[in-house]
Order: C-alpha cells, then sequence, then structure tokens
C-alpha cells in the first residue's frame, strides 16, 4: 500500500499524522503514544501494514495489502458516551465510503461492521483511553480476491470491487476523516437522536430475526431486531419481552 504522505499530511489537517510503514496495531500503538504523552488529538495513526488487527473481544481483524488500516484520535467529551462513539463513527465510515465508491447501498451491522449486500466491507474498534476515543478501522479498499483467505472469500467484499474501479487510499482515508470531525465535532441530545434515526436508515439488521450473545456468562437471545433506543442500544424482542443490548455479537439468521 502506498501514501501520497504530504498531500494526506495537508488534507487531513486539522489531524496530525503519525506514520508507521507497519504496525501489530494502529489501536495498540495510539494507546502507547498517548502514555508516553506523544499523542495529543485530533491525530491519526496510519500504518501500510497491520499484523496483529484486533476486533472486538477476542476477535482479530484480517488484513491485506489493499487494507486501509487507521486509527483515529479525537478528545473524548462527556456529552458523549463511550458506547455512543461506535454509532457515529460507523455513520461517519458508511457516509464516506458511500460517497468515495458512488453507493448508498453500504449499511451498518451494529454495533461495528459495515456490509455491502450481506459481505463485510470494514469493521470499526472504538475505546476510550486516557480522556481519548481512538476509533480503529479497518476498511477493505483495493483488496483482491486472491489476497482473502481462503474461508473469508465469499463474506468480505472492497471498495474497488463495489466501485468497479481501483480506489485511492489517500481519498478514502481523508473522507472518513472528514466524516468524523463533522459528526464529532459538535456534540449534543438533538444530534445524537438525528443519528439514531440515520442509522437505522442505514441498519442491516433492522427487521431481521438474529441471535444476541452479550456475554459467555449470559444466555443467548434470539428474536426480532427492532432498532436502537434513544440510548443506542440494540433492540430484540422475543416472545417474552423487549431486550435493551449495549454490546454483544450478533448474528442474523
Amino acid at each position: 500500500m502506498s501514501f501520497n504522505l504530504s498531500r494526506v499530511r495537508r488534507d487531513l489537517k486539522p489531524f496530525r499524522l503519525h506514520w508507521f510503514p507497519r504496525l501489530r496495531s494502529t489501536n495498540d500503538h495510539a494507546t502507547e503514544l498517548r502514555r508516553r504523552h506523544e499523542l495529543y488529538a485530533p491525530a491519526v495513526v496510519l500504518t501500510g501494514n497491520q499484523i496483529a488487527g484486533r476486533g472486538r473481544g477476542s476477535n482479530t481483524w484480517w488484513s491485506g495489502a489493499g487494507s486501509l488500516t487507521v486509527t483515529f484520535v479525537l478528545a473524548a467529551h462527556e456529552e458523549l458516551a463511550a458506547h455512543h462513539v461506535p454509532l457515529i463513527a460507523g455513520l461517519a465510515a458508511r457516509g464516506a465510503a458511500a460517497a468515495v465508491c458512488g453507493c448508498e447501498e453500504i449499511q451498518l451491522k451494529w454495533p461495528n461492521d459495515l456490509l455491502h449486500r450481506g459481505a463485510k466491507l470494514a469493521g470499526l474498534l472504538c475505546e476510550r483511553h486516557d480522556r481519548v476515543d481512538l476509533i480503529g478501522i479497518g476498511m477493505n479498499v483495493n483488496t483482491t480476491v486472491r489476497e482473502i483467505p481462503a474461508h473469508l472469500r465469499k463474506r468480505v467484499t472492497s471498495l474497488a470491487a463495489i466501485a468497479g474501479r481501483t480506489i485511492d487510499m489517500g481519498e478514502v482515508l481523508v473522507a472518513i476523516a472528514q466524516e468524523l470531525h463533522r459528526r464529532l465535532a459538535h456534540r449534543d441530545e438533538s444530534s445524537f437522536a438525528a443519528a439514531l434515526l440515520e442509522y437505522d436508515q442505514h441498519h442491516a439488521l433492522l427487521g431481521r430475526r438474529v441471535t444476541v450473545a452479550a456475554s459467555a456468562e449470559e444466555p443467548m437471545i434470539a428474536g426480532k431486531c427492532e432498532g436502537l433506543d434513544s440510548m443506542g442500544r440494540l433492540l430484540i424482542r422475543d416472545r417474552q419481552s423487549l431486550h435493551r443490548i449495549i454490546a454483544g455479537h450478533v448474528q442474523a439468521l
């Protein structure tokens, strides 16, 4: 993967760019830079080769040469709960991806995936550390079929595959940064309420039967997804009640 770093630095402003040819995990490295007082929001930690990306919980994130792997660092504000960040970040990533490839069919799978026709385009990992929100994004931009592990080939897609052309990686990076800044610069209850309505317009699970595993200690919930409530929790209705889920692994049936 190659970037025109001088152009990217210019177009990313007000974000500061921290570029590394190879990293284990951009979120982990951002956390370490912050611990050493070497990282200040807003910033971008970008690598051309991520070798040990993390997903939620114990999950890992596969990335190839055509994948964008990056962590955006923004100041955390009390007005926005930590579990609200993935919702707004997901909307930002979806909006940027749709604009770049010219396709409005890109959907959000709560809480942290982007899909196109059921195939995974991107994953997000949002963490709050030391008064900053880390928004890690792995997005398949120019990923080719031969790069993808055989067991994943039918389950993932890329912006290039959707658009039918090679996509400029720097353009995608800047587009996401601009969307994140636009959506997270002003945080209040009315804007979050509007974001929830927008989320359900692109929600891949809405109206579908799903299973949710909130944790290993809790029983699995199966029911119909009714969208999000005013706090951004996933609503699942089974025969007995309406469940409000803050976090968990969701599988569509």
